[in-house]
């Protein structure tokens, strides 16, 4: 039988997992992304839909932070699955990230993951905090995956 309280733990494992050396991405690790985004955009706060595969800010949607959240979703798919639930018993899944000013200095990213059922029952998991070490601008020049081809053309042409 199928037990609401054996998917407590699966917002941590979410944030654990997609901060963690698993998701490397192309010169940095996910808190490195989110912070030199975030902070050439001059968000504070950003939400990343693991579902959908969005993010708020729209500035901060970029490759290296979507390409991820499909093996997380896995993730989502089979601790439903082994638990006894149906795949599609998680509606709602998503990171609230705050990049607190005043630890602005020591690079630190904070992450709340929060899980919504179909019967409208929350899992939240812990505060999680991830220090950003790769002070790249390179990290920010990523492409927007929403972008035209006529645009990576006229880009290449320049």
């Amino acid at each position: 039988m199928a037990k609401r309280r054996n998917l407590n733990g699966l917002p941590n494992s979410l944030t654990q997992k997609y901060f963690s050396t698993v998701m490397y991405f192309d010169g940095g690790y996910m808190a490195d992304w989110i912070w030199n985004s975030a902070e050439n955009c001059g968000a504070t706060e950003v939400k990343i839909d693991i579902l959908n595969k969005r993010i708020e800010p729209a500035d901060m949607e970029i490759r290296p932070l979507i390409y991820n959240l499909s093996r997380l979703e896995d993730t989502i798919r089979v601790t439903l699955i082994k638990n006894g639930f149906d795949h599609d018993f998680i509606k709602e899944a998503y990171f609230n990230i705050y990049i607190p000013q005043k630890l602005k200095h020591m690079r630190l990213v904070r992450c709340i993951t929060t899980l919504k059922d179909q019967s409208g029952h929350e899992y939240k998991g812990k505060i999680y905090s991830e220090h950003a070490y790769e002070n790249k601008p390179l990290l920010v020049k990523r492409p927007l995956i929403r972008q035209s081809i006529w645009v990576k053309v006229k880009r290449w042409f320049a």
